[in-house]
């Protein structure tokens, strides 16, 4: 990043002014009259850019080259990272063969991502379109629905157990992936907030710490949601006991309601919040402990109740994190 060094001048009776690099002018086109937009930062400095210029994130073309031997999984994959990146438009080359597996990568895409549009497509190729960052889809309020939506697989999950309700289990899973596409957009989002921090306006954040910080959060929403849908597939193992204990049933439920609460204080960014639910975070680590030492290591010894008590834990090690966003979060106030 090029930076130039221009003194102030004052011209007429208070008006002071600076020059512009000559070649940054040339390079972006800017001509007399044009408007320039000019964006406070928090630490004082500026930030300025002609409005006819394209945004970062939309406008920004990548190709993908993919042979005909690849798997569908390995080219989403590198589809992703593109689009993560902040990509608007993302090509991906077939070359003069084609690929056998064009139908299964596009229903893996409509699957995994959220806001794709595919404007064209070949044997040779496909190219897609990648829905910009808008207003209504914020990056606190898609959180908002990530943790909401995991919340109630986990107690979903908890009443499929008890009820033995196969059906429920699986609709669990269906869910999960609507976690993970909102994941994958909200990370689009902040990273694209990262790279320009004019964009830190429109998704609603006032510094750039604050992506980093909701990147993590969402991390630990879409972790979260892995293990509700790994308590829920307790209801099809075919090693499973009839039912788990009731007291390790009722621990799910409690951390579910720790999980619900970091969310709270996720969203209010306030530290008093995040502190109480990290203290009950820490005493129900030791009820869950007291529980597996209770039941003289036969949690342990059975596998699918091993399982399920690990994903209690691990929910609540990932509340733990959600509160820890909270507090720093609620440092930059």
């Amino acid at each position: 990043m090029q930076v130039y060094s221009r003194r102030v001048q004052k011209t007429g009776g208070s008006t002071l002014i600076v020059s512009l690099p000559q070649e940054w002018v040339r390079r972006v086109g800017l001509q007399p009259h044009d408007e320039l937009l000019i964006m406070e930062e928090p630490g004082g400095g500026l930030i300025f850019w002609p409005s006819k210029v394209e945004q970062i994130g939309d406008g920004e073309r990548v190709v993908i080259s993919v042979s005909s031997e690849m798997k569908p999984e390995d080219v989403l994959r590198l589809y992703l990272s593109m689009y993560i990146s902040g990509f608007s438009v993302i090509s991906i080359d077939f070359g003069k063969s084609g690929y056998r597996h064009t139908k299964e990568l596009k229903e893996m895409m409509r699957r995994w991502l959220v806001g794709v549009e595919i404007i064209g497509e070949s044997l040779q190729g496909i190219v897609t379109q990648c829905l910009p960052t808008h207003d209504s889809l914020q990056p606190l309020k898609v959180i908002e629905r990530m943790a909401d939506l995991t919340a109630s697989m986990q107690r979903d999950a908890l009443y499929a157990i008890e009820n033995n309700d196969e059906n429920l289990s699986q609709d669990i899973a269906q869910r999960d992936y609507d976690v993970d596409r909102f994941y994958h957009f909200v990370v689009r989002q902040l990273n694209i907030g990262i790279s320009s921090p004019r964009r830190l306006a429109s998704l609603g954040l006032k510094r750039p710490q604050e992506c980093l910080f909701y990147i993590i959060a969402a991390k630990s929403i879409e972790r979260t949601a892995d293990h509700a849908t790994s308590m829920a597939s307790y209801v099809a193992s075919e090693r499973r006991v009839k039912t788990p204990p009731r007291e390790l049933v009722d621990a799910g439920y409690e951390v579910s309601k720790l999980f619900t609460e970091a969310e709270k204080a996720l969203l209010e960014r306030g530290y008093e919040r995040a502190l109480k639910v990290l203290t009950g975070i820490e005493a129900f680590g030791l009820y869950l402990a007291d529980i597996n030492r209770r039941a003289g290591g036969r949690a342990e010894m059975d596998t699918t109740i091993h399982t399920l008590m690990h994903d209690i834990r691990r929910i609540a090690e990932y509340s733990s994190d959600i509160c820890e966003v909270a507090l720093n979060l609620a440092a930059l106030k």
